[in-house]
């Protein structure tokens, strides 16, 4: 994978994950450490997470509907 252009790239924190998925930092900290949720560590010691990290959390989670066909 190559990574173009890494700082013009917009960086989530925990909270800011949370509410930009509408969840609690608890479960965005649980689906990150299920790996349900990718992240990226800068520093070594701070989880970060991409706009197309979360997005893609989101696609993952997303149930299409069913149709009840009779």
């Amino acid at each position: 994978m190559t990574v173009q252009n890494p700082s013009a790239r917009r960086w989530f924190d925990t909270t800011e994950a949370a509410q930009y998925l509408g969840l609690s930092e608890r479960q965005v900290i649980r689906a990150r450490q299920t790996g349900k949720l990718g992240y990226t560590r800068l520093g070594g010691l701070h989880a970060r997470h991409s706009q197309e990290q979360l997005d893609a959390y989101i696609v993952a989670c997303t149930v299409a509907p069913t149709t009840d066909s009779k």
